[in-house]
């Protein structure tokens, strides 16, 4: 870590003279702590000259890196220091964006309630890296959809509610108000939808194939629940979401599930 900071030092400095001075070791120190960083990422990070240091290519990379690992040692620093002050221990929770509303903050509200000194650590992230975290111990739980991925036989699962598919829009959507709807009439209207890479999206896109109807044409596209729900409801556009977005969602009089998927049969 100290040959990091050393680097961070030379870096802004440009000159090994000035970032030994800054960092109050001598300049052989400052050169050392360099060369055992080069060596060890097999690099070289600045070319020496009679001014001072000039960065080569790879050096602005790695102060990128390095800037992140400092401000995650930040976080963890914040993090076991209220873990030292919870007398009654910490719960590390992970969630996806869909049920995180409100009924995590609910039943955290009834945890501290009973326990005032316990400490809730949560995590917002996909389901995969959800997943890894549990497996890893980084988080005690998670609460995701169970429609996205088959649990492996070391996670123990409890179902809290059953989620099903559906089409959002604005309840001042020109669509709002109709009873039936076919999907063809859909295809055209713009839609907010997340990245094909996302776990969502492969669900929205196995429940179409298996349903055998093409899919809507893209707009936006964001991984952001938020983002989505914004351009559904000052945008105009359509989106998908699942049951508990409506049921849970503080802005659910805002918006109204369409009557489609519903109605849709394999091979429709």
């Amino acid at each position: 870590m100290s040959e990091l900071r050393i680097f961070v030092a030379v870096l802004e400095q440009r000159s090994f003279h000035k970032a030994a001075v800054a960092v109050h070791l001598t300049q052989p120190a400052v050169t050392k702590a360099i060369a055992g960083l080069e060596e060890t990422l097999g690099v070289r990070l600045f070319e020496r000259h009679a001014n001072g240091a000039e960065p080569t290519v790879p050096a602005p990379s790695l102060a990128a890196r390095v800037a992140g690992i400092f401000e995650e040692l930040h976080r963890a620093a914040k993090h076991l220091h209220a873990l030292s002050a919870s007398a009654n221990g910490c719960l590390r929770v992970g969630t996806v964006p869909m049920p995180a509303v409100p009924f995590l903050p609910i039943a955290t509200g009834q945890l501290t309630h009973a326990h005032p000194n316990a400490f809730v650590f949560v995590v917002e992230a996909r389901e995969t890296e959800l997943v890894d975290r549990l497996r890893s111990r980084d988080i005690d739980m998670a609460i995701l959809s169970l429609s996205l991925f088959e649990p492996d036989a070391d996670l123990e699962v409890t179902p809290l509610f059953e989620e099903r598919l559906c089409v959002i829009a604005g309840k001042d959507h020109p669509l709002a108000a109709r009873d039936q709807l076919d999907w063809l009439e859909l295809l055209e209207e713009h839609w907010g939808m997340p990245p094909a890479d996302c776990d969502f999206f492969e669900h929205v896109l196995r429940t179409f194939k298996r349903l055998g109807v093409p899919l809507p044409r893209l707009t936006v596209e964001s991984f952001s629940i938020n983002v989505q729900f914004c351009m559904v409801l000052h945008g105009g556009m359509l989106s998908f979401g699942m049951r508990s977005q409506i049921v849970f969602s503080p802005n659910k009089e805002l918006l109204v599930r369409l009557p489609v998927l519903c109605s849709l049969r394999p091979g429709r």
